[in-house]
């Protein structure tokens, strides 16, 4: 038998007891990074030594944990934190569970995709999470054009040393008035969480509201109650009758989620 089991994300506490005894059951425990899970299990007095299972060596180490298990022992996963499998290894061994037909199950705890979501205070009724971020600008420019009016909130991951870069991007190509919300070191003693439009949330981060340290995820809800509007000639001359492309694209950029540079670049092709 195979359990998976969840980690805290941050508060040691909030380790479930099922998880506790589970792991002081076990023959052996699998971890993404044993000096992590070390400290885990210190401090619960689980008195066990932990195996590798990360990116770099997973298919090796799901094909002893499948033996292990056929011998008729009982094996554990862990991951630094967190599930196993979101944004961590272990998609290839269920994979192989599944065709070799060995049982596992999951011990539920601790999400930082759920617990940003409910912190956020944006749409929960669908979202979607999409992992860690790409680091390069283009990137996450086409990231950021793929959520334009799209009804859900999406979840990211990103890094500190990034985050900065990446909420400029969103906010030209998605507009300043979309709603986003920053969650940083959640479940830990200085958990914090922004909440505003990208523009509201790009000036706390150029005048070092937000301190860069620590584990980042973005909540973005790009959806907008003026997404049946589309930058056609028909709805946008009237406005030019009385505003100049410029004050015209601003007006326009309020009530739909195009951004203003869209706007008025569309406003003077059919200005001419």
């Amino acid at each position: 038998m195979l359990y998976i089991i969840c980690t805290p994300i941050g508060n040691l506490n909030d380790f479930s007891l099922r998880s506790i005894n589970t792991l002081k059951e076990v023959d052996k425990i699998f971890a993404e990074d044993t000096r992590v899970a070390a400290k885990l299990l210190q401090h619960f007095d689980i008195q066990k030594k932990t195996k590798p299972f990360h990116e770099h060596n997973e298919n090796e180490a799901s094909d002893e944990i499948i033996t292990l298990i056929k011998r008729g022992e009982t094996l554990a996963l862990i991951s630094d934190a967190g599930a196993p499998l979101i944004s961590d290894p272990g998609y290839p061994l269920i994979q192989k569970c599944i065709n070799e037909g060995i049982s596992f199950t999951v011990l539920p705890g601790p999400s930082s995709v759920i617990n940003a979501l409910i912190l956020s205070g944006l749409p929960s009724d669908k979202f979607s999470f999409n992992g860690f971020l790409p680091k390069q600008h283009e990137a996450k420019r086409k990231i950021a054009i793929k959520l334009q009016n799209c009804d859900e909130t999406n979840i990211f991951f990103e890094s500190a040393k990034r985050i900065s870069s990446t909420i400029s991007i969103f906010s030209e190509v998605l507009g300043p008035d979309t709603q986003i919300a920053i969650c940083r070191e959640m479940t830990k003693e200085f958990e914090s969480t922004y909440r505003g439009t990208l523009e509201e949330i790009l000036i706390l981060l150029k005048n070092n509201q937000i301190k860069l340290l620590g584990e980042f995820v973005i909540l973005v809800n790009a959806s907008s109650p003026s997404t049946f509007f589309n930058l056609d000639k028909n709805f946008c001359r009237p406005f030019l009758d009385y505003l100049s492309p410029k004050d015209a694209s601003k007006l326009i950029a309020k009530i739909t989620s195009f951004s203003k540079q869209e706007v008025y670049k569309f406003l003077l092709s059919i200005s001419k």
